[in-house]
């Protein structure tokens, strides 16, 4: 049996959290330098949040930003605000989904997502997904989210000691930018419309697979059994 690798986007795929991400950063910033919305002001769509963190300083002109202490007020934000929340949860047929890879001989788990990795840790921490997942691409660096599969293939191959192939390595994710990823690197997307995004507007974007909701997790487990 050939190996596969499985790329999970986080929010709005494996769990729901709301705006939490916004409110912490949002609130980071209000914190540090009093902008008041600062996410809202950029308009930057989707990225990776150290390009929506560099944008934000670029926006407000923040002289000699500390990045390390943006980033440390951030994740200790997220964490309160994901402790009060209690509306969090895991997606139907995530766990069920991400356990059976877990469990598989051949079939691995990875994470891709546009959060920087101390957030991930914790948004996945918070609804107890944290140990289903030992790799992943990650919003740390400026770029975009292809760039963070790329080094997600490249620790996962690294970490299990395994090479796939392309045709073997799936992005489960709910955005329009999760199917581009695929298609740029030339791998395979689930799309599930569990997030923000219309099931329409997804398969306007024609992913390889499209499911409304992971609910009925065994066909898309029959999905990445296949040889």
């Amino acid at each position: 049996m050939e190996n596969k690798l499985i790329l999970w986007d986080i929010d709005g795929t494996l769990l729901y959290c709301g705006s939490n991400g916004t409110q912490a950063l949002n609130k980071t910033f209000h914190d540090l330098y009093s902008i008041v919305d600062a996410f809202e002001s950029t308009s930057i769509g989707a990225a990776l949040d150290s390009v929506i963190i560099q944008h934000i300083i670029d926006k407000f002109s923040i002289i000699n930003p500390d990045l390390d202490q943006i980033v440390a007020t951030y994740i200790g934000n997220l964490e309160e605000i994901l402790k009060r929340n209690e509306d969090k949860k895991i997606l139907p047929g995530a766990r069920e989904i991400v356990s059976h890879i877990n469990n598989s001989r051949n079939i691995f788990n990875s994470i891709l997502t546009s959060n920087l990795r101390e957030g991930a840790k914790v948004k996945l921490a918070s609804v107890g997904l944290e140990k289903f997942f030992w790799v992943g691409g990650y919003g740390d660096h400026m770029g975009e989210k292809w760039d963070s599969a790329h080094n997600a293939i490249k620790m996962a191959e690294d970490f299990y000691k395994v090479k796939f192939k392309k045709e073997n390595i799936f992005i489960i994710g709910d955005t329009v930018y999760d199917i581009k990823c695929a298609k740029k690197l030339q791998i395979k997307s689930i799309a599930v419309a569990t997030g923000w995004t219309a099931y329409y507007d997804l398969e306007k974007s024609l992913p390889d697979f499209i499911f409304k909701s992971m609910k009925d997790y065994q066909e898309i487990i029959d999905i990445l059994e296949l040889k």
